[in-house]
């Protein structure tokens, strides 16, 4: 892999590990009472798993 493909494939797992995070929160706010709070708690579970991804999972 180049330098640059591997950038970019590095930004779009963040993407998408973000984005399913985002969309995960949505759903789950009616049942925690708050939407902006799971919203930010999915987006942070997202990079959080992008992060494990990218970094952690590809040293094994």
């Amino acid at each position: 892999m180049s330098k640059r493909s591997k950038k970019q494939s590095v930004q779009g797992t963040y993407a998408l590990c973000i984005t399913i995070g985002l969309m995960t929160g949505l759903g789950f706010g009616p049942y925690v009472g708050n939407i902006l709070l799971s919203m930010l708690g999915g987006g942070l579970l997202g990079y959080g798993a992008g992060y494990w991804f990218t970094h952690l999972r590809s040293k094994k």
